[in-house]
């Protein structure tokens, strides 16, 4: 098998595959489904992309979705070059695949192998592209909330859609909210909760904006540029900017980039230094509160699975820094942020 350098599997990995398709070389099932998973990259049917790849795990194991993967590598190429995608950004976006089979790795005591295939199905349906140091995917923008561009304003004005439950704070809240948001329009203004951009937290109060003033960049179904931040990339301010250009050139009629993630929480400005990557990348963004559990900051600074921080040894300057930080009160959210596509025409 011809196994392109992007996926950077070793030669013991390598070898694993290799033994894997020679035992199923022969086998129907394995055949079929090999067929089918082509047929759903040139579809770009991503679901079934991964189904396909869960049910061939189920049967064989955790090396198999990498064996689908490295035999329809002509396939997926063919896909990258019919959407107009360069051989530099198809072999970034399939990097990642890399990164999975090292998290994999870790989470399963050294086993070999890929189960992250959700997310995966993405890359090989050409759904997420990685330019730079980040990755894009053009989607919905799925929140309940607002963007709209003020006149004579530089920053996006996003106000709450009706039926939010928040608490005191203005943070989400459905189970034992302090208030809930409203929103009507008579096609003068648009009354509504506005959401603090700062502190990503929805006023308890309800405003009024005259709609002349305005112009909606986003609703729910608006189409937008989702951000997402791999493991162990360039994350320098230059970096992310280079990125972010590159993305505005490649997806030209996008209007505005997407994040959710612990990196843009407005509370690690408060335990991180001004001058750090991650602080600098989160004042990029004008926030908006989403739902969580737990924070995904505690997975990402602790580890897999980490639910309570107390007590666990820090061995970083980010860990002891949390630490501190949330025996001092400090309460850390997974957190949205939007920022406009420079350069952007506005839709109205």
């Amino acid at each position: 098998m011809a196994i392109p350098a992007s996926l950077g599997l070793t030669r013991s990995e390598l070898a694993a595959i290799e033994a894997l398709a020679l035992r199923l070389s022969h086998d129907e099932r394995h055949l079929s489904r090999l067929g089918a998973f082509k047929a759903a990259i040139e579809g770009r049917q991503t679901k079934i992309i991964a189904a396909l790849l869960a049910t061939g795990m189920e049967a064989h194991g955790p090396v198999y979705p990498l064996l689908l993967i490295v035999q329809s590598m002509a396939t997926i190429g063919d896909l990258y070059r019919r959407c107009g995608i360069g051989d530099d950004v198809r072999d970034a976006t399939l990097s990642d695949v890399r990164r999975w089979v090292d998290e994999h790795e870790a989470r399963n005591g050294g086993e070999f192998g890929l189960s992250q295939i959700f997310w995966i199905a993405r890359h090989l349906s050409c759904r997420i592209v990685q330019i730079g140091s980040l990755q894009f995917e053009p989607k919905p923008f799925g929140y309940p909330y607002r963007i709209y561009q003020a006149r004579g304003s530089d920053s996006p004005l996003v106000l709450a859609e009706a039926g939010i439950g928040c608490d005191g704070l203005g943070y989400l809240d459905e189970e034992r909210p302090a208030f809930v948001t409203a929103l009507t329009e008579d096609g003068v203004t648009v009354s509504a909760h506005q959401v603090d951009c700062l502190s990503g937290s929805i006023s308890s109060s309800l405003e009024s904006y005259p709609l002349d003033d305005l112009c909606l960049l986003c609703d729910r179904e608006t189409e937008i540029l989702n951000v997402h931040i791999p493991k162990g990339v360039d994350f320098t301010p230059e970096a992310v900017s280079a990125s972010l250009r590159g993305a505005a050139e490649h997806f030209p009629s996008s209007r505005l980039f997407v994040c959710t993630s612990w990196l843009l929480d407005p509370a690690l400005g408060g335990v991180l230094d001004e001058a750090s990557n991650i602080t600098r990348f989160m004042r990029r963004f004008s926030k908006f509160p989403v739902p969580f559990s737990v924070p995904q900051l505690y997975e990402r600074v602790f580890g897999y699975g980490v639910e309570e921080i107390r007590g666990l040894p820090a061995t970083t300057g980010l860990q002891r820094a949390v630490q501190q930080a949330v025996e001092a009160g400090v309460v850390f959210r997974t957190m949205g942020g939007v920022v406009p596509v420079r350069g952007a025409s506005p839709p109205c």
